[in-house]
């Protein structure tokens, strides 16, 4: 048995919880400091503290559907090139409203070249952001209904002071520790009952589960892949363990393209020889879906989604056809293929990669784990911000200087520039075919996210977007 397991097989329940206390959140990454999400990227937990702090134009609901939250109305206009925003009165920290010149100085910050926010290019239909009164905002863009609603949704999309003020449902009162004290903002009583107080840490997952375990924490947040053969050990109590329906990738991107991996035939070898059930069986996930194409819907592309070639072979003809296509290779470039992978630390990945390396290795190939900067392939695990295939094509389009699709590419850009929602579909359609063809991505399955909910949050509820406000977890006593 492996040591790191052991202190959760003895892990036993020890006080309930209150109630009528705080709800102690605990999220698995870095302590929750608030940071701008222009200038740095923010991990998980600075991504739910962003969500109950600040707020972004529209919010996700517990049921992972769009929800007022700055703006309290909008419209979209009949051609699909404008959004139309009306601010509902709302104030910083310091008391100041907040003005939509303001909103409109931070959306445009948002894609500024200089900014370093994830989410800078999937803006990339916003033409213009401009305030047209002090309570309303327009949005102009060159590309018919793209998944605005969606990414303005997302926590990087928060509307943040210059002095980094915010006007969301909590405030940072105290730390205690590593663990930010938010409490709710005054609200008039006749608008809701008030929020209650809540505990936010960050902690590596074998702490957050123990914690979990004995009663100190009523949800943890942030769970994936890495951190499933730990929470699936500690076996936590019936019905508290959830996993969400998450859209989006989880698979291997090729980064580097010498040598072997110069040619896409041999590029698709690594997918087509991967035993995807197998994989699926080693990590028992309750509801996890192997996939092939990289798009999980049509959405609004003019075709199917697009399968990888060798998707037309059982598994033992792909093992066939990749054993021969290694075989030619090597009669020209004698010597061992060696492709250097690499994988986020934790035990996940140590699973992961020894299902990966096998089915390499019967074909003659080698796995070789890797720092991140060496590594020829990387994994992609990444909840998808919206129903885009946008999103999903152009982050996978070309993930290195040294690995682009230039057919992908140029179908995507012809994408952006049409005047249609028909010519954006054939375009689409054309950009998924061409990057399944080259081999630059090996599809395995969906992302898997999970969270450990105590029985007294009855509002918590699994959703595609993986996400969960705080400030819908639980009714609070009127």
């Amino acid at each position: 048995m492996k040591r790191w397991l052991l202190p959760l097989l003895i892990l036993t329940a020890c006080s309930g919880s209150d109630d009528q206390g705080p709800i102690r959140v605990s999220v698995i990454g870095g302590p929750p400091y608030l940071v701008d999400p222009n200038r740095e990227i923010p991990d998980q937990t600075e991504r739910v503290l962003l969500g109950a702090v600040a707020e972004t134009l529209v919010a996700y609901d517990e049921n992972g559907q769009i929800t007022p939250s700055l703006a309290q109305r909008w419209v979209v206009t009949s051609d699909g090139l404008s959004a139309i925003f009306r601010l509902r009165r709302a104030a910083w920290s310091n008391g100041k409203a907040v003005t939509s010149d303001e909103v409109a100085r931070r959306a445009r910050a948002i894609i500024a070249p200089s900014s370093r926010n994830p989410l800078r290019d999937a803006f990339d239909s916003i033409e213009e952001i401009s305030p047209t009164t002090p309570d309303v905002i327009e949005f102009r863009l060159t590309t018919p209904r793209p998944p605005l609603l969606e990414l303005l949704a997302e926590p990087e999309s928060s509307i943040l002071s210059r002095a980094m003020m915010t006007s969301g449902p909590y405030r940072i009162d105290s730390r205690a520790g590593a663990t930010a004290i938010l409490k709710a903002r005054a609200r008039p009583a006749d608008v809701a009952p008030p929020l209650p107080d809540i505990h936010l840490s960050g902690d590596k997952a074998a702490r957050a589960i123990v914690r979990f375990q004995r009663d100190l924490t009523d949800l943890v947040l942030g769970g994936t892949y890495g951190d499933w053969p730990t929470v699936q050990t500690a076996q936590p109590r019936a019905r508290t363990l959830r996993i969400d329906p998450a859209e989006g990738l989880f698979g291997l991107s090729v980064v580097k393209t010498g040598g072997f991996l110069a040619d896409p035939l041999n590029r698709q070898v690594l997918g087509m020889v991967i035993n995807r059930d197998a994989m699926l069986d080693a990590f028992d996930v309750p509801g996890w879906l192997a996939v092939l194409p990289v798009l999980p819907k049509r959405y609004r592309s003019a075709a199917d989604p697009a399968f990888p070639p060798w998707a037309i072979y059982d598994l033992s003809g792909r093992i066939a056809e990749a054993q021969r296509r290694v075989q030619l290779w090597q009669g020209a470039h004698p010597g061992p293929i060696r492709i250097r992978l690499y994988l986020p630390p934790g035990p996940g990945s140590t699973l992961l990669y020894r299902r990966v390396a096998a089915d390499w290795h019967r074909v003659g190939i080698e796995a070789v784990r890797s720092g991140e900067e060496e590594a020829d392939v990387r994994l992609v695990d990444k909840v998808a911000p919206g129903g885009s295939a946008l999103w999903y094509l152009d982050t996978l389009a070309c993930p290195s200087a040294d690995a682009c699709s230039e057919e992908t590419i140029e179908a995507l850009d012809g994408a952006r520039d049409a005047q249609s929602l028909a010519e954006r579909g054939v375009r689409l359609a054309a950009a998924d075919r061409s990057l399944a063809a080259s081999g630059l991505y090996v599809p395995l399955a969906r992302p898997v996210r999970w969270s450990l909910v105590s029985p007294r949050l009855t509002l918590f509820k699994e959703n595609a977007r993986a996400w969960h406000p705080l400030t819908a977890l639980i009714k609070p006593p009127r």
